[in-house]
């Protein structure tokens, strides 16, 4: 079947093109519209999949489907059903058995059905405007915008499904997956009972195919049930119940990974290993468990190792993500951080290997403990042929592919389990111009330097990462140029760790590390720079974000703490590090004794865990302080601005100033990383050891944020018109004729209306970002997009999501446009919200206005009363009227003249029904059910009479907030109103199915105005 035009029909085309079958909603096999299971079709398949099962234990597995709550604990299950079947005891044999619900391996013996215009009745009824069922399960909702229509996005669209999951909930605890659909298309997990903010969302891309043709691709059935089988998973979150979805950079990378292993196990390729190269934040500890729990369920009983080699990053992936994830049934990931541990897991069963899933932590491993092992396998393996040694489905996963797995983990673990896969991950590029980057050839065949990249261009570009930005710092407190130097030039920083200890000494001579420590831990000089960090803190990022401190040692990080709380209130500032049993500096031995009193405990490890813990959901600490700790695997989006004040190069200055790369709430563009030892201005030889290309986009000097402010105002200028010259007497009213009419070109193109607000909202995160460093011309330039911006959201868009946040994270452009606010206020003289006569009068007798200067004030006003008249009496009676008239407006299907007239008219009807509310002396919801009534042929008096007693009623009930989602009150309210209305009706004479149509169009009034009150 093909369909005609708009997107909608573009989208279902393409879905049937890749195997989907459009049934029309009216035929869908329904139930009722509260059901949204096709449960025919799904008892079929579930006999089909199953054989030999009866109709008692299908039955059963649909009634245990069907049962499960809309919460979080249902919706889990529901998922657990969708990706293993339904648990059931079967009614013949009573044993316990999994009643498939999707056959993942053979395609063809499932349904794919697409549908539009789907309805379900929840709290009241929705329409959906795509659904895609699989064996009669909705599992995916798309809710498409339509390019042309001005103000809209898919943010609107992705509103709108998280409205539908309050109102239909039933619905969505089989839905797992959204697609907003305008311009773009994004896509997100179902999570129903969390916050809009809290959602990830993003955008699928594959090869040469635009946004929309791509997340199509995506919904091809065999990606589609691949991604809902091992891409998508239930997650805890502090505290709250999520889920985790693949972006699409993490699902062409763990197939890759699970590709070269199934194909090496079935002799289709010999590769053994591979190398996995994405940008620091772009989720590559996900990207890793994605492969292995695929690998997990496909193998048979395979054993799958997780190796790190520091603490912190054991923590992230073991504790913040494997256990906060439900991997499936009886799925526990284990913590191997002994050497007596591993020799256990590796002696299992006859030196066959323990299955399962395991982290490995190896800097608690010694050499020579490896070398043990090794012996004792390597014995069992001379008498057995079939032990761990030689087993080929061992995949080992190894994180951040750098320091100690080059050298001691790089050679023994590969001689432990020497027929296994191995696959490296790393958030920076492989240093080909190193001598030491042999080693990376560990984990790549001999033809293929990467198995995956994700380039950090890519990362900015899909949003998952923003830019990082430098600046040097104060230059009288940098480390002179020939101490930099012989820092940069040491290959200490990249040595392996086997070999690290013998050249340490060498380096340290050659660089005389106390020349550093001299410099560095000076009291002074760190009081200085800490007094800058203050004010730079102060000025630039209290309120919004974030800061850390990288210091040049832990004695320098005590240093700074007390320095920095001599400029800031103590409680901003805290130390994370590491701390012996036994400091030999008096300093930092001082400071340990009250960080255990201030956090009473007796373990150093519990109080650095509760200060980034607090950093993370607290106000306070603002500033972590840090000289090794957390330069590695910290994820936290509000920290923003670094200030570096410890020489690093290489890998573990990406790995650093990557800490501030994270994106926030879409109102950070950059990182900030400020540098107070110089390392940045000898950037060439700080990263010398990597190829160009690899490093585009890596850190950007702050002068080209300039460069972009500078080149986006232009674009800006000349996209809507340069600054008028407005003398200072005048200017209060001619500039807003100004901005009004820009406002008005805007709401009359949606092209440009799009063009302008992506481009301000740009330029808008640039300007709190530098607006110290712009000219006074820049400002006054600024400042007039703003009044433009401002004033057009005011009276078109309506405070969206986005301007709530700018409110709090754009304090200086308000300060800015603090002018055009002040004028936004005065409006009224030029677009009233409220109308009387006079103003009619004085309106249309006004010659200075033309008939297009008088058509845009009054569609200025009418969707000035759409957005905020709401709560008025009259709203739900003329919306409909506005919303078309705006329409006619912006398409200019109509002259000049008619929309004068009809506009008139328009405010004349408000006009009139604001007098009648005002005489009737009605309360908002008498009067919706006045005017209904009065529109169904009611006479006035009687409409009145029985609009009283409706509400008399129903009352107390409407009154209750949230009554809309609660079934019973909305039972309640309903029958009320349609015995009132029954009795009133006969008075009326009204037809039997007019009746049944009013009693409708009641309830959905009185609903509505309940929705305009929340």
């Amino acid at each position: 079947m093909v369909r005609e035009k708009g997107p909608e029909d573009y989208i279902v085309n393409e879905l049937i093109n890749r195997g989907w079958r459009f049934v029309k909603s009216s035929i869908l096999p329904r139930d009722e519209p509260s059901k949204p299971l096709l449960t025919s079709i799904l008892r079929t398949k579930i006999k089909e999949l199953n054989p030999n099962v009866s109709e008692e234990d299908v039955t059963e597995a649909i009634s245990l489907l069907e049962s499960r709550s809309t919460g979080p604990k249902g919706t889990r299950e529901v998922l657990e059903y969708l990706k293993f079947g339904v648990p059931v005891k079967l009614s013949k044999t009573r044993t316990s058995a999994r009643l498939k619900l999707i056959d993942y391996d053979n395609l063809g013996r499932n349904d794919f059905i697409v549908s539009t215009q789907v309805n379900h009745v929840g709290v009241r009824e929705i329409r959906n405007d795509i659904l895609l069922y699989v064996n009669g399960i909705p599992l995916v909702d798309i809710e498409v915008k339509s390019p042309t229509d001005p103000g809209v996005s898919w943010e609107d669209a992705f509103f709108q499904i998280k409205r539908y999951e309050e109102t239909v909930p039933e619905l969505y605890k089989y839905v797992q997956i959204g697609v907003a659909v305008e311009a773009v298309a994004k896509y997100f997990p179902i999570v129903s009972w969390a916050k809009p903010e809290s959602i990830p969302v993003y955008e699928w891309r594959e090869e040469n195919l635009n946004s929309l043709d791509s997340t199509i691709e995506m919904l091809r059935p065999e990606k589609l049930l691949d991604i809902l089988k091992y891409f998508l998973y239930f997650r805890m979150e502090e505290g709250r119940e999520t889920k985790v979805i693949a972006r699409y950079m993490q699902y062409r990378a763990a197939n890759k990974i699970v590709d070269r292993v199934l194909g090496r196990l079935e002799g289709r390729d010999g590769k053994d290993r591979g190398l996995i190269w994405h940008w620091q934040g772009s989720g590559k500890t996900l990207t890793m468990i994605f492969a292995a729990m695929k690998l997990y369920w496909k193998l048979e009983n395979p054993l799958i190792f997780f190796v790190v080699d520091r603490v912190e990053l054991q923590n992230q992936l073991y504790f913040e993500n494997l256990t906060k994830l439900d991997l499936g049934p009886e799925v526990k990931p284990k913590l191997v951080d002994s050497i007596e541990r591993l020799r256990q897991v590796l002696s299992y069963g006859d030196y066959r290997g323990e299955p399962g899933l395991f982290v490995v932590t190896v800097q608690k491993f010694q050499p020579s403990e490896f070398e043990e092992l090794e012996k004792l396998l390597k014995a069992v393996a001379d008498s057995r042929p079939e032990t761990i040694v030689n087993r080929e489905d061992v995949v080992v996963f190894v994180d951040e592919a750098h320091r100690t797995q080059y050298g001691v983990l790089a050679e023994q673990m590969m001689k432990l389990l020497r027929r296994a896969s191995y696959f490296a991950f790393t958030g920076t590029p492989v240093p080909r111009k190193n001598p030491l980057k042999n080693t990376f050839a560990k984990f790549s065949p001999p033809d293929e330097l990467y198995l995956d990249k994700y380039f950090i261009l890519n990362s900015i570009s899909d949003g998952y990462t923003v830019k990082i930005a430098y600046q040097p710092g104060p230059f009288d407190y940098k480390l002179n140029r020939e101490l930099l130097e012989e820092f940069l030039e040491s290959e200490f920083d990249e040595l392996p760790e086997e070999v690290r200890v013998r050249v340490e000494k060498r380096i340290g001579k050659e660089l005389d590390i106390r020349k550093f420590k001299v410099f560095l831990e000076n009291e002074e000089r760190i009081d200085h720079v800490a007094k800058y960090i203050a004010e730079h803190f102060k000025e630039s990022v209290d309120g919004r974000f974030k800061a850390m401190v990288v210091a040049a040692s832990r004695k320098a990080c005590v240093l700074y703490k007390e320095a920095l709380s001599k400029y800031l209130p103590p409680e901003y500032s805290e130390v994370v590090m590491t701390f012996q049993v036994q400091e030999k500096d008096e300093k930092v031995e001082e400071y340990k004794r009250k960080l255990l009193q201030k956090y009473r405990v007796t373990d150093t490890r519990e109080a650095t865990d509760k200060i980034v813990e607090l950093f993370k959901t607290e106000d306070n600490p603002r500033i972590l302080i840090v000289t090794d700790m957390l330069l590695t695997g910290f994820d936290e989006p509000r920290l923003q601005t670094m200030y570096l004040d410890k020489p690093l190069k290489g890998y573990r200055l990406l790995q650093a100033i990557a800490r501030v790369n994270r994106p926030y709430r879409g109102v950070k563009e950059y990182g900030l990383v400020i540098d107070f030892v110089g390392v940045f201005d000898e950037l060439a030889e700080a990263f010398a050891m990597y190829e160009e290309e690899d490093l585009r986009g890596a850190v950007f000097d702050v002068e080209s944020v300039f460069t972009d402010f500078k080149q986006t105002l232009q674009e800006l200028l000349e996209l809507i018109g340069p600054r008028p010259e407005v003398g200072v007497r005048e200017s209060d009213v001619e500039l807003f004729k100004h901005i009004k009419k820009k406002a008005e070109l805007l709401a009359r193109s949606r092209e440009l209306e799009r063009s302008f607000i992506e481009k301000y909202r740009f330029l808008r995160k640039l300007y709190e970002f530098m607006h110290m460093k712009l000219e006074r011309e820049d400002v006054l330039n600024y400042r007039w997009l703003s009044d433009i911006y401002t004033f057009y959201v005011k009276n078109f868009l309506g405070e969206s999501p986005e301007e709530k946040l700018a409110k709090v994270y754009y304090a200086r452009t308000l300060q800015a446009i603090s002018h055009s606010l002040e004028v936004v206020e005065r409006q009224a003289e030029f677009v009233p919200l409220k109308v009387d006569s006079e103003f009619f009068e004085k309106f249309i007798q006004d010659r200075s206005l033309d008939k297009e200067e008088k058509v845009a004030t009054l569609m200025m006003g009418l969707s000035r009363f759409k957005l905020y008249a709401r709560g008025e009496p009259v709203y739900i009676h003329v919306v409909d009227k506005i919303e078309e008239l705006l329409k006619e407006w912006r398409s200019k299907l109509k002259t000049s003249l008619e929309l004068y007239e009809d506009a008139l008219q328009l405010w004349r009807e408000i006009y009139s029904l604001s007098e009648e509310f005002s005489k009737l002396g009605l309360t908002p919801l008498e009067f919706t059910i006045y005017r209904t009534l009065i529109e169904a042929g009611f006479n006035k008096t009687l409409a009145v009479s029985v609009a009283r007693e409706v509400v008399e009623k129903i009352g107390n009930k409407v009154n209750i907030p949230g009554w809309t989602r609660n079934p019973k009150l909305l039972k309640d309210v309903e029958r009320d109103l349609a015995l009132t209305i029954l009795k009133g009706a006969k008075s009326a004479k009204m037809e039997q199915e007019k009746l049944k149509d009013l009693i409708t169009r009641l309830m959905e009034r009185v609903k509505d105005l309940e929705s305009k009150r929340e």
